[in-house]
């Protein structure tokens, strides 16, 4: 085989990692290398000689880590093996995404989600050295796709962390974190850059763009159906008992509606209305004394309302936490 007499980049421009295709080198011979280019020699395992851009002859002592390692003789055209890896110092952009979902618990509700995160991140080789000897690894890794593939798993073991920590922060739910993806973004540099500089890469920039959950997941609907409801309580207030019974009687007007057609689908309806004012009479903490100023009647004593009460959660028509509830607030009100 010639020797070669001239090492030139021949890659692609976007390539991050570009392994000169001969190994068989001599002296005197000249080494080229573009801008935003770092050109690394390997021998054995070993990152040998750094060169930057510009054009270098390879000549006995401006190689003198090789020079010592294959005791190259003074003087003339020496042949040599060596390995010349070129490499991109430019800002780099790829995409980050899990593979499978990750489980997190969600600190607000104390309820386990699986999530999926998508994003994109931008790095540069700020210790080609480093990079070659932890990432490439003398050859194994040089496209793209591979050195790719190594990184992305340091992203997807960090999420779950630094998304943990902007739900905390913000007081919030996993399932509002896309509000905070700002924050995420910020929170995910901190957190990962500290981890790429190992391998000699400094992370300039990292994105969160969506995290996504499984809407038929039964722990995704729970924690919708609790939010649905405070809300309904915080914008109806008192009258949301009186909205609760009225559904669970439209409930039983579509049950009974089956067998019975129109008249036991208004006896369901009819039904609904009655507990629905019977529950705000309830509510009503007015009138403890009738007009002629005798005693409180029946409807208003506490053993009374509570009686009712119970005879609304036997009938299941009302939940265990809202006896609950409604018994304490009767009970705070003596």
């Amino acid at each position: 085989m010639a020797l070669i007499d001239r090492i030139k980049f021949e890659g692609n421009p976007s390539e991050i990692v570009w392994k000169y295709p001969s190994d068989e080198i001599s002296t005197a011979g000249q080494l080229v290398v573009d801008e935003n280019l770092e050109a690394i020699f390997f021998k054995e395992g070993k990152a040998l000689d750094t060169f930057g851009p510009g054009t270098h002859t390879l000549k006995t002592g401006n190689i003198p880590i090789l020079e010592a390692l294959v005791n190259l003789p003074f003087g003339g055209k020496t042949p040599f093996t060596a390995e010349v890896y070129y490499v991109n110092k430019s800002i780099m952009a790829l995409k980050w995404g899990t593979t499978t979902p990750i489980p997190l618990e969600d600190p607000k509700y104390k309820i386990v989600l699986n999530i999926r995160a998508f994003g994109d991140y931008k790095f540069r080789i700020k210790d080609s050295r480093s990079f070659l000897l932890n990432v490439v690894k003398g050859g194994n890794r040089t496209t793209n796709e591979a050195i790719d593939e190594f990184l992305k798993p340091n992203i997807v073991r960090g999420i779950g962390d630094f998304i943990s920590e902007v739900i905390l922060n913000n007081n919030t739910s996993v399932v509002e974190i896309n509000k905070y993806r700002d924050e995420s973004s910020t929170a995910g540099r901190v957190k990962l850059a500290p981890e790429f500089e190992k391998y000699g890469i400094d992370l300039t920039e990292f994105n969160v763009s969506s995290v996504n959950f499984d809407q038929n997941d039964p722990n995704y609907q729970r924690i919708q159906k609790i939010i649905t409801d405070k809300f309904e309580i915080d914008m109806l207030g008192d009258k949301y008992q009186q909205k609760k019974m009225f559904d669970i009687g439209q409930a039983a007007a579509e049950n009974e509606g089956q067998g019975g057609g129109a008249m036991g689908a208004g006896m369901g309806m009819g039904m609904g209305m009655n507990m629905g004012q019977m529950m705000g009479n309830m509510m009503n903490q007015g009138g403890g004394q009738n007009q002629a100023g005798g005693a409180a009647p029946a409807a208003n004593d506490p053993a009374a309302r509570i009686a009712k009460l119970k005879g609304l959660l036997d009938q299941g028509l009302i939940s265990a936490e809202e006896f609950d509830a409604k018994k304490k607030e009767i009970l705070s009100s003596l």
